[in-house]
């Protein structure tokens, strides 16, 4: 009875870590792919309304260094670092549980060798409860981050907040547009983050635990494995990324409403009319390449501190492999 109540107690112990490893991991990745998001941001906003707008990721670079300075490459980065902590935490941290609790045996990537892989349909649905989540926690963070980021002297956007900072642009939300203000563009969020945590996830658990037969647990092995599951993320996330930047960034009149869109769908109708299908995948480069280092190192460094944690005794071996 001891014997197992020092187990119980261990692997509680195992998922406290393994909530701050998935915090920890994501926001220092942002450090290093930051003036890639602010690209994205800034391509994602380009041409608002206008047909066929031709913008390069290094045109959109070169102008925010030559105009803002290398400054202008990590604007946003405290709350960039914030909104990655308060996603992850939920993204990362909950995926081992809640895949534990819907298949027998799993712990974690390393345990499918005894258990089996989860189906596909168990982990996309796992993976999306974990975005949902996730992107619920993280939405104020977001929109804070997707408002300045957007914003800038170099920025082409048709609407920018020209908040002073963090704390400033939280006071103005809350002030005109109430605390639900925070959650303006929730829905696309969580959309956007259950699609794209359940091809990240499902993917980056298929890969390793395919890779994990032939190699031992190690950076490389995540390094590949997150680096596939960024460019299928990319793939499936980029249109309601795009849809997210819009809705998040429109301006709102006084009754918390936006006067550019009317939800998610009208922007995805509007976007389609007036600038074309392929507006949707405006910055898609540049999203891959800040999501395809992005997954790298997260799930390298994640990957380090469970492992660093495991043979210090910190953390006995119990889980790993998330996404």
């Amino acid at each position: 009875m001891t014997a197992r109540k020092a187990l119980h107690r261990k692997r509680r112990s195992d998922r406290i870590y393994d909530f701050f490893f998935a915090g920890l991991a994501p926001s220092l990745s942002i450090l290093a792919t930051s003036p890639v998001d602010v690209v994205k941001a800034r391509m994602q906003t380009a041409g608002e309304g206008q047909c066929n707008q031709s913008i390069r990721t290094r045109d959109v670079l070169m102008r925010i260094v030559r105009e803002e300075g290398l400054a202008g490459c990590y604007r946003g980065i405290g709350i960039s670092v914030l909104r990655e902590a308060s996603l992850n935490v939920m993204r990362l941290g909950l995926f081992d549980p809640i895949m534990s609790f819907m298949h027998h045996g799993y712990r974690d990537v390393a345990s499918t060798a005894e258990t089996g892989l989860p189906p596909l349909y168990k982990r996309l649905l796992c993976g999306s409860i974990c975005g949902i989540v996730g992107s619920l926690a993280a939405n104020p963070m977001e929109l804070v981050k997707c408002r300045i980021q957007c914003a800038g002297k170099s920025a082409t956007s048709s609407h920018m907040y020209n908040y002073s900072g963090t704390v400033d642009a939280f006071s103005q939300i809350i002030k005109h547009e109430g605390i639900a203000g925070l959650w303006n563009g929730s829905q696309v969020f969580a959309i956007r983050n259950a699609f794209g945590s359940a091809a990240n996830l499902s993917t980056f658990t298929a890969l390793k635990a395919y890779i994990l037969q032939f190699r031992k647990d190690s950076v490389g092995v995540d390094i590949v494995a997150g680096l596939g599951s960024g460019f299928v993320t990319t793939c499936v996330m980029c249109p309601l990324d795009m849809l997210k930047t819009r809705v998040q960034n429109q301006p709102i009149d006084h009754n918390g409403m936006g006067t550019l869109y009317n939800g998610t769908i009208d922007a995805a109708l509007k976007i389609r009319r007036t600038e074309g299908i392929s507006a949707f995948y405006k910055g898609f480069t540049s999203l891959f390449i800040r999501t395809g280092p992005h997954y790298i190192l997260t799930f390298a460094i994640f990957g380090m501190l469970r492992r660093y944690a495991e043979t210090t005794g910190s953390q006995p071996p119990t889980i790993i492999g998330d996404s």
